[in-house]
C-alpha cells in the first residue's frame, strides 16, 4: 500500500460516483507524545481524559500527561479494566471524568470501544495512539459499549485522530498481529453482505467495494517481518474509510454474530477473533443458501417473539428491535437478488477459495486454533439472533424472511 493512502481516504480525498459521506479524521505519523501535544494545542482543550488500563506503564502514562499539560490541557487519567465489560466502577468513573472533557485520548486497542463511546456521547474529539496493529471497529460510524448487561449504541460523528507510532508498531507481539489480520480477513463476509444490500436497496459504491476487497487481498500477502504490523494497520484504516464512506453499510453478519457470541465459548476471545471464527462458517452458510431455491410465500416470521427473545438477551428495548426487524424485512426481497445471483455465487466461491491462504497466514502470524471454541448451540443461537440485531442487515436477514433460520432453530431444538 502506498504510504499516505489511508490519510487521503480518511481525510475526505476519496471520490466516487455515489458521493458518499465524508468523515472528520486525521492520520498523523510520528512520536505520539508530540502529536498528541500538537492536537491538544490546536483544539485549545482545557481538560483531556486519558484512558488507560491497569497494564499501562507509569512511565508511558507520565509522558502522555506531560504532553497534555504542555498543550495547556489538564489531564485526567482514568484506569479501567482491559475490557470495559459490566464493571460498575468503570461506568461510574468514566461518566464522571468525561463530563467536562474537551477531548479523549486512548492508547490501547482493548479500550478503544469505551473511549469511542464516551467521545461520541460528549461529541468531542477522540485521539487514538496506535501502539499495535489491532484496530477492530476503529472509526466505526456507530459505537457501542455494554453497561450493566445492556448494550448502549450511539452514532459517532465526532472528530477523530489517529496517531501512528511506526517504531512501536514494529515491536507488536504476535498475538496482536494475528488479531489484526483476523479482523481484516473476516471482512470477506462484509463484502458479500454489502453486495446483497446493494442489490436490494441500490446502496452500493463500486469504488468502496473494490477498495475494501483490495485491502483484504493485500493483507493476505503480507510477510511476517517487522513491517507486517504497520501494513495491517494501514489496511484496517482503508477499510475504516470504506465503512465511514458507506455510512456503516459495509458491515456484515460476522460483526453481528461476533457481538452475540461475546461471553460464550471455552475461553474469552477478542472481537476480532470472534469475527474471524464466524466468517468461515457464514460464507459456507451463504453459499448453501444462495445455491438452493426458496419458497417464502407462506412464511411470516414471528417478529414479536423474535424481538422479545433478543431483547431479553442484549437488554435493548423490544420496540426498538421490532421496528428495525420490520423495516429490514420490508426490503428483503429474494426476487431482486435473482439478477445478481450468478455473479454473487461466483464471488462467494472465489472468497471461499481464499480460506486456505487465510488460515495459513493466520497461523504464520501467531494465531491459535479457534475451531472448537463454540458449541453448535452457541453458534446456532448467535446466527439466529444476528438477523434481528438493530442497525445491521446481512444475508441472515434474507434467511430469516425465507424461513431458513427456522430450520436452524428447529435443528437446535431437536439436538437439545
Amino acid at each position: 500500500m502506498d504510504k499516505g493512502k489511508a490519510e487521503q481516504l480518511l481525510g475526505g480525498e476519496f471520490c466516487c460516483k455515489c458521493d458518499g459521506g465524508k468523515v472528520s479524521v486525521e492520520v498523523r505519523r510520528g512520536v505520539p507524545e508530540q502529536k498528541i501535544e500538537e492536537i491538544a494545542a490546536a483544539l485549545h482543550a482545557d481538560k483531556a481524559v486519558l484512558f488507560v488500563s491497569r497494564h499501562f506503564s507509569e512511565s508511558e502514562r507520565a509522558c502522555f500527561e506531560a504532553a497534555l499539560r504542555a498543550a495547556g490541557a489538564q489531564p485526567v487519567t482514568v484506569s479501567v479494566r482491559r475490557r470495559f465489560d459490566n464493571a460498575l466502577e468503570n461506568a461510574g468513573a468514566l461518566f464522571a471524568s468525561a463530563k467536562e472533557a474537551e477531548m479523549i485520548v486512548v492508547c490501547e486497542s482493548g479500550l478503544y470501544d469505551a473511549a469511542a463511546y464516551f467521545a461520541a456521547l460528549r461529541n468531542i474529539p477522540l485521539v487514538y495512539a496506535a501502539f499495535s496493529p489491532e484496530a477492530d471497529g476503529i472509526l466505526a460510524p456507530t459505537v457501542s459499549v455494554r453497561i450493566r448487561d445492556k448494550t448502549e449504541r450511539i452514532c459517532a460523528d465526532n472528530p477523530r485522530y489517529i496517531v501512528i507510532d511506526e517504531e512501536r508498531l514494529k515491536r507488536a507481539n504476535r498475538s496482536e498481529v494475528a488479531a489484526a489480520f483476523a479482523s481484516i480477513a473476516s471482512g470477506i463476509v462484509s463484502l458479500i453482505d454489502y453486495r446483497v444490500r446493494g442489490a436490494l436497496t441500490g446502496e452500493f459504491c463500486r469504488e468502496s467495494y473494490n477498495l475494501a476487497r483490495g485491502a483484504i487481498s493485500e493483507a493476505l500477502h503480507i510477510g511476517t517481518d517487522e513491517n507486517a504490523p504497520l501494513t495491517l494497520l494501514e489496511s484496517r484504516l482503508v477499510i475504516a474509510a470504506v465503512e465511514n464512506h458507506t455510512r456503516g453499510l459495509f458491515s456484515g453478519g460476522e460483526c453481528a454474530v461476533a457481538e452475540l457470541l461475546e461471553g460464550s465459548g471455552k475461553r474469552r476471545l477478542s472481537s476480532a477473533e470472534r469475527k474471524f471464527a464466524a466468517a468461515f462458517l457464514l460464507l459456507d452458510l451463504y453459499a448453501a443458501y444462495f445455491s438452493s431455491p426458496h419458497e417464502n410465500l407462506l412464511y411470516v416470521p414471528d417478529y414479536a417473539q423474535r424481538a422479545e427473545e433478543l431483547s431479553s438477551y442484549i437488554g435493548c428495548g423490544k420496540g426498538t428491535i421490532l421496528t428495525h426487524m420490520l423495516s429490514a424485512g420490508a426490503f428483503a426481497d429474494e426476487e431482486k437478488i435473482a439478477l445478481y445471483l450468478p455473479r454473487l455465487l461466483e464471488e462467494i466461491e472465489i472468497l471461499r477459495g481464499w480460506f486456505g491462504s487465510i488460515t495459513a497466514k493466520y497461523r504464520d502470524l501467531g494465531g491459535t486454533d479457534l475451531s472448537d471454541q463454540y458449541t453448535f448451540g452457541e453458534w446456532a443461537r448467535a446466527i439466529d439472533r444476528a438477523a434481528d440485531l438493530p442497525g445491521t442487515f446481512s444475508t441472515l436477514t434474507l434467511m430469516r424472511e425465507s424461513g431458513a433460520l427456522e430450520l436452524l432453530r428447529k435443528e437446535l431444538q431437536d439436538r437439545n
